[in-house]
């Protein structure tokens, strides 16, 4: 099953299954909802306008921008996927070190975000730590392919450690990626690192789903304005999400909740497994966190996001990672960095230049030594709500505006 991290509006969702529904505002406006739902890189994503939609005419529009949104997420995919034959992705991973490779416009400029980003997070952020996914039993392969370093059992047993040690050391490569443009074209070069295991060579393979699926949001979303549809959210996997305004309410805002990460109630239907709300409107965010893709083996948990600094799943007590604002896929790129860089660097980059002058609103969940869920977020008292007692807030926000951590460590 997926597991939702993100819900927008859930229960006034929920009121309006259907593809087109009559809805009624708080104010008594009524408006109508379109609402699709598609399957894409293995997760969903679900597209929601608002407006009126009682003619079959006015109808047929919300079909079309639906089934153009449906082409655009087909081309993201064949061009990121890491299972597609000749996506873009696939083609850099197989090229051999040092080759210049043709990508497109697209693949280009997720490629030079995912650069900065890395820049941005000091290498927290790395999708160049594709094979240590791998190594791990996360990672998304074309069919039928095998690898030397696979296991009988992977959720049981764990790699070894000189494949963990050669996979980290290849994947700091990843900010040695050369890009360029050339007559309207698009080229990577793959670095000349290499690494050795048990006689095989390995070169630097890469990763873009993450940021690349918060780029089909931002993009997506671009699209849903420019039909002039102000009114309306687009999510995908419920970690990565736009949304704009919505008439349920008489400011324009959405309720957004967060998924409680330890919750044990696995129907993705009910509207009690929240742990935090907020409103909101007009925003990109994303949330990631150890608990959607994981494993546990002698009481530890490993999950798919990978410390890019050890070659494996984060053991840095965080459990999730949120953030408001900037673009959908600078979102994803930060929470993921967030996650590996456990709490005093994470408090660090929250009080950083570049998240206070982006406005960025950054709630994460840290385990500490005790056992206990610690809450710390920038985001002022007052304009959000925790739903759930087993969380606590640890932390204050100064005169400066810099969060201080108030909890046990």
């Amino acid at each position: 099953m997926i597991k939702k991290l993100l819900a927008v509006s859930a229960a006034s969702l929920a009121a309006c299954a259907a593809i087109f529904s009559g809805c009624t505002s708080s104010n008594s406006n009524n408006f109508s909802r379109y609402r699709r739902t598609y399957t894409s890189f293995g997760t969903y994503a679900t597209l929601v306008l608002e407006g009126e939609f009682f003619t079959d005419e006015q109808k047929q529009v919300a079909i079309d921008i639906g089934a153009e949104v449906e082409d655009m997420l087909k081309s993201f995919e064949n061009i990121f996927s890491t299972t597609v034959e000749d996506s873009d992705v696939c083609r850099f991973n197989e090229a051999a070190p040092g080759d210049t490779v043709e990508i497109s416009g697209q693949a280009y400029t997720v490629l030079s975000l995912a650069l900065d980003m890395y820049e941005e997070t000091e290498g927290y952020y790395n999708a160049g730590v594709y094979y240590s996914v791998d190594l791990y039993g996360f990672a998304a392969r074309p069919e039928g392919v095998t690898r030397p370093y696979d296991r009988e059992n992977t959720k049981a047993q764990l790699p070894d450690d000189e494949y963990v040690k050669a996979f980290q050391t290849l994947s700091q490569s990843f900010a040695d990626i050369g890009l360029s443009v050339n007559n309207g074209r698009y080229y990577a070069v793959k670095p000349q690192t290499t690494v050795e295991v048990e006689g095989v060579t390995y070169s630097l393979a890469i990763d873009l789903s993450g940021i690349a699926k918060g780029y089909a949001v931002d993009i997506i979303d671009d699209y849903i304005r420019s039909e002039s549809y102000d009114r309306s959210s687009f999510s995908y996997g419920s970690s990565s999400m736009a949304a704009n305004k919505t008439y349920a309410s008489d400011n324009g805002d959405w309720l957004i909740e967060i998924r409680d990460p330890r919750t044990s109630i696995e129907d993705d239907n009910t509207d009690d497994d929240y742990f935090m709300s907020l409103y909101a409107s007009d925003i990109n965010l994303s949330t990631s966190g150890d608990y959607e893709n994981y494993y546990i083996i002698e009481d530890t948990r490993y999950c798919h996001i990978i410390d890019p600094f050890t070659g494996s799943p984060i053991q840095t007590g965080m459990v999730m990672a949120n953030c408001i604002g900037g673009t959908a896929a600078e979102a994803d790129a930060r929470t993921t960095a967030i996650m590996a860089m456990g709490l005093d660097r994470a408090i660090e980059y929250i009080n950083s230049d570049v998240v206070k002058a982006s406005g960025l609103k950054i709630t994460f969940i840290y385990q500490n030594s005790l056992g206990e869920y610690l809450l710390i977020t920038n985001i002022p008292e007052g304009e959000y709500n925790i739903m759930r007692g087993n969380y606590t807030v640890a932390c204050t926000i100064d005169a400066n505006g810099n969060v201080v951590f108030t909890g046990t460590r």
